[in-house]
């Protein structure tokens, strides 16, 4: 027995009916047509789809022979290598459950993640940078009292696992017309606000849909994607791992951001389509005029952070892409999206029509804004933890943002965030985890964490802190959060010292003011910054 929906879909979405095959009987459906054709590049290796079927097959047969079965749960750890997507098609061709994990965490969030997912494997890099993620695992598993079997991929050493190899002919894999597109398929955590994540689970359903939304918007057919953005990642498990196999498209992977790197890449395998983050895309803007050349890039999606609209503009003058912007979130992934036929004033205006069947609704309105509700049939089947449900979703099955938006007809403008996440590059980062480690802190008697604008991530953090005695520096406050093994991503950017924090009657800090309050004494020069 496997995890199960806690939250299942009110609503038949009739045009979901047509995705009634898993990620793993698709491909085999390639290759009649497409055996030879590429299917994956990484920085080493390029697969077709031939050996992606085949390296799918012996993967899963190796999971079996290390105790995964139906239902259990695999966590994958992997960054933007050909392993990263032959794990997942092996976890989905077995029934289980993938639990995809980006690269950033480490073993603070590992140890909370594991504690959860309860899994049966795990998949790491032996190294990676200059992180020893096999053994911050084995640690980490250890901590939350889990048995787990681990596999080091591309390992330092020599007793780590190679995907694929080996025959393991005698062991007997599920029959393919057995595997359901309504099971729960993945298990993803996101940041809530109360700093404890929230496991969303999804079916194959849900996120093939989602991939061939976005897909059919932008007439995909064998589309070159380029993907930097993490394969354990919303993104990248859409459209790095799911998209290609529904265009007879293949997938470029970067695996560590290199904005030089990225271009030389793009123009090297001639890709054509991505999806991400503001970063990326600027990025990518700025390279690419610093070259003075054009981009194979037709489409670009754009998401995850505040999209200016200049960035839109920008790609489609210095790089010849057509940019959109798009919203979405982990429960949903994309609510909308821009049209890429769009004049460019209009695709700048707002994120987009909805897609799909999708539907939203504006509720408690102030002058046209108001808090955004949505259904769809690509919404997630529930939380992990059944009681995160309650507050998610209204009685008549809507779930709810959290964010703030204007409506005009399907289009769909957000206009901010009734929750405090701090959408840092495409990545939530959740608030209170970061300041109930800084109050351990000497000196500090009050803290809190806000968002303020950033033009390249979109925001970053600002430690407002409260002391009693000698400040720490940005620096200090860094450090000590890596000796609690907080992923660096998550650590405050900014910081300002004041006297006191202002609160309600009830005593909840007024983040709304803080966010304005360091805006601006952060453009005035005031505190610290990095």
């Amino acid at each position: 027995m496997g995890l199960v929906a806690t939250h299942p879909p009110g609503v038949a979405w009739s045009d979901s009916r047509a995705f009634d095959q898993a990620t793993p009987l698709l491909g085999r459906a390639l290759l009649a047509e497409c055996a030879e054709s590429l299917a994956i590049r990484d920085a080493d290796t390029a697969i077709t789809w031939a050996q992606l079927v085949a390296l799918t097959e012996s993967t899963a047969r190796r999971m079996t022979a290390h105790g995964v079965r139906r239902g259990h749960v695999v966590s994958v750890q992997l960054p933007n290598w050909w392993e990263a997507i032959v794990a997942s098609w092996a976890v989905w061709r077995l029934g289980a459950v993938l639990n995809p994990i980006t690269p950033i965490y480490r073993g603070s969030e590992l140890r909370t993640i594991f504690a959860m997912a309860k899994p049966a494997l795990v998949l790491t890099p032996g190294e990676f940078g200059s992180t020893d993620y096999l053994g911050m695992t084995s640690t980490a598993l250890r901590d939350s009292q889990v048995d787990a079997a681990v596999c080091a991929i591309r390992p330092e050493r020599s007793d780590g696992e190679v995907l694929g190899a080996g025959s393991q002919q005698g062991i007997e894999l599920p029959q393919l017309d057995t595997l359901s597109v309504d099971d729960v398929s993945v298990l993803m955590f996101t940041s809530g606000t109360t700093g404890r994540p929230k496991g969303v689970l999804h079916s194959q359903r849900t996120l093939l849909y989602e991939a061939w939304s976005i897909a059919e918007r932008f007439a995909l057919h064998e589309p070159v994607v380029f993907m930097p953005s993490p394969l354990t990642h919303i993104t990248g498990l859409l459209y790095g791992i799911l998209l290609p196999v529904l265009t007879r498209g293949s997938v470029v992977l970067q695996d560590r951001w290199e904005t030089e790197r990225a271009v030389d890449i793009v123009e090297g395998e001639g890709c054509t389509f991505c999806v991400g983050a503001t970063p990326f895309l600027s990025g990518l803007v700025e390279e690419y005029r610093r070259r003075g050349i054009t981009s194979t890039l037709g489409g670009f999606v754009c998401g995850g952070a505040d999209v200016p609209p200049a960035v839109i503009e920008e790609a489609d003058r210095v790089m010849g892409t057509t940019a959109v912007r798009a919203y979405g979130l982990t429960e949903l992934p994309t609510l909308t999206c821009g049209l890429p036929d769009e004049p460019i004033a209009r695709r700048c205006a707002d994120d987009g029509l909805l897609i799909g069947s999708s539907q939203a609704r504006l509720v408690n309105l102030v002058d046209g804004v108001g808090e955004l509700e949505a259904r769809g049939p690509e919404m997630f089947l529930g939380y992990l933890d059944p009681r995160d449900n309650d507050a998610a979703f209204t009685k008549d099955g809507w779930f709810r943002t959290g964010d703030l938006a204007a409506m005009d007809g399907n289009r769909v403008r957000i206009a901010g965030r009734s929750k405090d996440i701090i959408v840092r590059g495409g990545e939530n980062l959740s608030p209170i985890e970061v300041e109930n480690i800084i109050r351990d802190m000497e000196f500090v008697t009050d803290v809190a964490v806000v968002g303020v604008p950033d033009v390249v991530l979109g925001e970053r953090a600002c430690a407002i802190v409260v002391v009693d005695g000698p400040p720490p520096t940005l620096e200090e406050i860094r450090a000590f959060l890596d000796t609690r093994q907080l992923a660096r991503q998550k650590a405050p950017e900014h910081l300002l010292v004041t006297p006191s924090l202002p609160r309600t009657p009830s005593g909840k800090v007024q983040k709304y003011v803080l966010r304005d309050w360091a805006a601006q004494r952060l453009a005035s020069g005031e505190g610290e910054s990095r």
